[in-house]
């Protein structure tokens, strides 16, 4: 049950409606996570040096209101400007944007669907791996068995799902 009178309900309604879809205010943005299911693609970048296999972890600032100073795979939220019926758009922002540096080696590999509980809400997220090469501009290498312990701890399972299927495809 709602704590807005009607009117406040209708305030709400009214501001939310000048907004354009697509990237949204960070307040805005907390507080709609914690309303809704938030869908969200996953990527784990990947790689093989010296029969030891890889992930590329991002580092969030320490002022991130959700998880200060961890280490996380590079993901995004669908926007409902993204091109329908398609993961496309979302695939190329984190390519752009989070894995510079980095060359794709592969097309992004299905891992699996979960729907879950994180910090700012619930979840459905899209996980994927990603053969990759190259330097990122941000964020490092770490060895898929020695994952420093301040990743995000609902990671910690699907990043261990995709490394199990990338050595699986990979015959190792």
């Amino acid at each position: 049950m709602s704590q807005l009178s009607e009117d406040e309900i209708q305030q709400v309604a009214d501001l939310l409606a000048k907004l354009q879809p697509g990237f949204l205010p960070l307040p805005i943005f907390i507080q709609l996570t914690r309303l809704t299911v938030t869908p969200i693609i996953e990527l784990v970048p990947l790689r093989l040096r010296n029969d030891t296999v890889e992930v590329l972890l991002m580092q969030r600032p320490p002022d991130d209101p959700t998880w200060p100073g961890m280490w996380h795979t590079p993901g995004t939220v669908l926007r409902a400007t993204d091109q329908e019926g398609s993961y496309r758009d979302a695939f190329e922002r984190l390519l752009n944007d989070e894995l510079a540096g980095v060359i794709a080696q592969s097309e992004p590999q299905f891992v699996e669907t979960l729907f879950h509980q994180v910090k700012r809400g619930r979840e459905c997220a899209q996980v994927f791996y990603m053969e990759v090469s190259g330097e990122p501009i941000e964020g490092k290498y770490f060895a898929a068995e020695k994952l420093p312990e301040n990743t995000v701890d609902t990671q910690w399972n699907f990043i261990k799902h995709a490394v199990r299927l990338f050595r699986q495809a990979r015959g190792i």
